[in-house]
């Protein structure tokens, strides 16, 4: 049975206590980073953990430690492949905006106007429902894709785009969801996106995300699925968590979820390229034109009244951001993504495990902690120590 997607913002019941970051974590950009990363790696038991840091629009520094599956010695490098999870949703979010710039879309575009066929046959709440809530789970959909038909009857060997629109039509025909407005965190919302950009278009998400994204900003390891092929220990394999212990999952068909869900999120690619797709969003908040303009990239970022989302972000006051950060994890229970990214500071880290569950999240949180303090303590003036992070 395919895996599928956790929701972003897990929470964490891990039963290992935390432990202490290392008591000296260093500072960005002296070389330590491995030394960093190896301790918290051990300390929740995942397989690897990889970071980045981006400061300024360029990657200060980077390492990658441990095994790419527990089922061989191969270690892994900064230049493997990492599965995303939920952080698609942001490149489904600023795909969508190159497309309102290019007047294909418009934000308040509606389900009835992308899809008037599907409109006639689902429930009128969903009727005009327009596209900035679905990317900002404010639509009311709910997130149960599992209890749906469609899902009971998988594979399917449809077309993706015709497998999309199947789901998004049963989803709001069924789904009651949560009141419209409030923030509800719903996959299914993304997928209902993804179908609706699919029509307006005429091609797939998929070749979209990669022409209108991808390849402007030179993402050129992004693709689909799970990294690696099967039988192959040239890139990393997930691991589930299964009775406190971890086993690696081959790669393939059910290594991820189902290929309809990919507007919220089946990506993977290497650092390096997500920190080029995480350095266009900082300098776009900070006022810079780049894949989409300045104002495009303003309005990915913006509130939505009531919430702390985006559109495929969410938002945070932290102290060491000076004042909002844009964050998202990801996860399809066998690989960790989480990254934050701050345009006040100009700084953004990105963190990644082979690994699924609350331990990996907890290990990607304790290294976000950690990359924080290195940033701190490289803006410190010589002989003052760095300030605590918020």
């Amino acid at each position: 049975i395919p895996l599928f997607l956790l929701l972003a913002g897990c929470g964490s019941e891990d039963p290992f206590d935390a432990p202490e970051l290392p008591s000296d974590v260093g500072v960005a950009g002296d070389g330590t980073l491995p030394e960093v990363l190896e301790p918290i790696r051990a300390a929740w038991d995942v397989p690897a953990l990889g970071a980045i840091m981006i400061v300024e629009g360029q990657v200060l520094e980077t390492a990658a430690v441990g095994r790419r599956s527990l089922s061989s010695s191969d270690r892994v490098t900064t230049q493997d492949l990492w599965h995303v999870g939920d952080l698609t949703k942001s490149m489904t979010a600023t795909l969508a905006g190159v497309l309102v710039e290019d007047g294909l879309l418009d934000w308040t575009t509606t389900v009835a106007q992308a899809m008037p066929d599907v409109a006639a046959v689902i429930r009128v709440e969903y009727q005009d429902v327009r596209l900035e809530e679905l990317l900002s789970h404010t639509s009311g959909l709910g997130n149960d894709l599992t209890g749906t038909a469609w899902w009971s009857q998988l594979p399917h060997s449809d077309p993706l785009p015709d497998q999309r629109v199947d789901l998004s039509t049963e989803l709001m025909q069924n789904q009651a969801g949560g009141p419209r407005g409030e923030f509800l965190y719903s996959n299914g919302g993304y997928v209902v996106a993804g179908a609706m950009i699919e029509r307006v278009t005429g091609e797939q998400w998929e070749d979209l995300v990669v022409e209108h994204v991808f390849n402007p900003l030179g993402m050129f390891t992004a693709s689909f699925g799970a990294p690696g092929r099967a039988g192959s220990f040239l890139q990393p394999w997930g691991h589930a968590l299964e009775n406190g212990n971890y086993s690696p999952v081959e790669p393939g068909p059910d290594a991820d979820s189902p290929e309809v869900v990919g507007p919220a999120g089946t990506v993977h690619m290497s650092m390096a390229d997500f920190a080029r797709y995480a350095a266009a969003h900082i300098a776009g908040e900070r006022g810079v034109d780049g894949l989409v303009t300045a104002e495009t990239f303003a309005r990915l970022h913006q509130q939505t009244p009531g919430t702390a989302s985006g559109l495929g972000w969410l938002l945070a006051v932290r102290v060491w951001a000076n004042g909002i950060a844009m964050h998202h994890e990801g996860s399809n229970q066998l690989w960790y993504a989480n990254t934050w990214l701050s345009a006040n500071r100009d700084f953004g880290v990105i963190v990644v495990t082979n690994a699924g569950g609350n331990r990996a999240f907890d290990a990607t949180e304790a290294t976000v902690d950690a990359l924080d303090e290195r940033f701190e303590a490289a803006q410190a003036p010589k002989g003052v120590g760095a300030p605590t992070v918020g």
